[in-house]
């Protein structure tokens, strides 16, 4: 174990372990303003829980994260992270072990498990639960025919940035899919297994769908996206922000950009707080953060819940750092010490900011030129608040990207902050005049 804090009159900083982080998001935790009492300590690298080559073993993880904590000088005093599997489960096996504040293993495998998580919904809300079946990508009866009438989504139980999710409107496509889960659904699905054989004996656990299954759900789509931010303190479930996601691509899948905060009424998070209380209550979800993504039919208001990811988005960090002074880690390092987390209080630079995903819609092809430092450089002499994370380097063949979704490829990352939607807009068309990709593409018979 961990030593303990020496005695001393000398105020002792907290100490915080951050679970696969990276500089990027060091820094805006740095710059919360409670950072000053915290010592933010790095426990794995983000390309340790997100190596490119896409292999890793959860238990090498998850010692390697232990022998980490128990080297430094002082017990931790809390343990978070911002990314989703095996970060969500590592996090949740530390807290156990370190006697910590935080969601238990067995509610983080009940959110992340998408099969259990709609059995629970449909427990407490089956009326707007989707129709899904789990399926053996490797069985024969898979291959006999689809598990639900067309048009259908089929996705793994487990898995990340809509990786090895394909619409499926015909017998072809569902062919082409069971192929490719059977390719490379054990990428997360053995990992995922190992993750599970740590939950609680007495925990009452699905026995059906291990993480090498899938999913077939009937349609949800609406025509607006948002996602909700909150935390579990005490059996209370409070939302402390709503962002926009728009989509892109050809099934309008792919996510382009999110807004924060989403022009959304008030009646609206309302609701939507309120079914996900329902759901997470139903979890044994407490102690910890989340964020959820819901479906808006703006005619009649009717909502439809996504998914519940238990754990902030990185990818609105910056958002709320530019809106609000503080990055939505701010959230759950307090609620990681047990503290009631601090709302929001709207000081940052900005009124408003956006984060825009530039993606290849090739089906494959070598990356020959990036955006350089010195281009983006040159923008934040107009742009001074721009953030900018390039996601690949030149030679890189977009098939060997990480974790994509299976219609695009996300090739960079934009943050910008404003007044208006206006501003923000004229800004991100700015950058991507000024910051180019040129891609080669791959002959027809070498496309994945």
């Amino acid at each position: 174990m961990a030593k303990s804090p020496a005695n001393g009159t000398q105020k002792r900083k907290k100490l915080i372990c951050v679970v696969g982080t990276d500089d990027f998001h060091q820094k805006l935790i740095g710059k919360i303003p409670e950072a000053k009492d915290w010592r933010l300590v790095p426990v794995l690298h983000r390309t340790e829980v997100q190596p490119e080559h896409g292999l890793f073993e959860f238990d090498v993880l998850y010692n390697r994260a232990r022998e980490t904590i128990d080297d430094l000088d002082q017990a931790p005093d809390a343990i978070v992270g911002h990314l989703d599997f095996p970060v969500t489960a590592l996090v949740s096996l530390l807290c156990r072990h370190y006697g910590l504040p935080g969601a238990s293993p067995e509610a983080v495998a009940r959110c992340e498990h998408k099969f259990w998580m709609r059995k629970l919904q449909r427990e407490v809300m089956p009326e707007t639960t989707p129709k899904v079946r789990a399926l053996n990508p490797f069985s024969t009866e898979a291959q006999q025919a689809p598990p639900l009438p067309y048009t259908f989504w089929l996705k793994p139980v487990k898995a990340h940035s809509s990786k090895l999710g394909f619409k499926i409107r015909e017998l072809f496509e569902y062919e082409r899919a069971l192929h490719a889960c059977r390719q490379a659904i054990h990428f997360y699905g053995e990992p995922f297994n190992t993750f599970l054989g740590h939950l609680s004996k007495d925990a009452k656990i699905p026995k059906e769908a291990n993480g090498n299954h899938a999913i077939a759900e009937e349609l949800i789509s609406e025509e607006r996206l948002f996602t909700i931010e909150g935390f579990v303190h005490q059996g209370e479930t409070v939302v402390y922000g709503a962002i926009e996601t728009l989509r892109t691509g050809q099934h309008m899948s792919s996510l382009s950009s999110y807004h924060y905060p989403a022009e959304l009424p008030d009646d609206v998070i309302e609701d939507a707080r309120v079914i996900v209380d329902k759901v997470l209550k139903r979890i044994g979800f407490d102690s910890d953060v989340f964020n959820a993504e819901l479906f808006l039919d703006p005619i009649s208001n009717t909502l439809r819940l996504l998914e519940i990811n238990p754990r902030i988005s990185k990818s609105h960090s910056p958002l709320f750092h530019m809106v609000d002074g503080a990055s939505n880690h701010r959230q759950a390092i307090q609620a990681a010490l047990g503290e009631r987390p601090k709302l929001p209080e709207g000081k940052g630079k900005d009124e408003m900011a956006a984060k825009f995903m530039v993606r290849s819609h090739e089906a494959d092809g070598i990356v020959r030129r990036v955006p350089s430092d010195t281009e983006v450089n040159e923008l934040r002499k107009l742009l001074p608040d721009l953030m900018v994370q390039v996601l690949i380097k030149e030679g890189a063949r977009l098939s060997d990207l990480s974790d994509q979704d299976s219609y695009s490829y996300e090739l960079m990352d934009i943050f910008l902050g404003g007044n208006n939607t206006e501003m923000i807009r004229d800004a991100y068309e700015r950058c991507r005049d000024s910051l180019g990709f040129l891609i080669q593409p791959m002959p027809r018979e070498s496309v994945r």
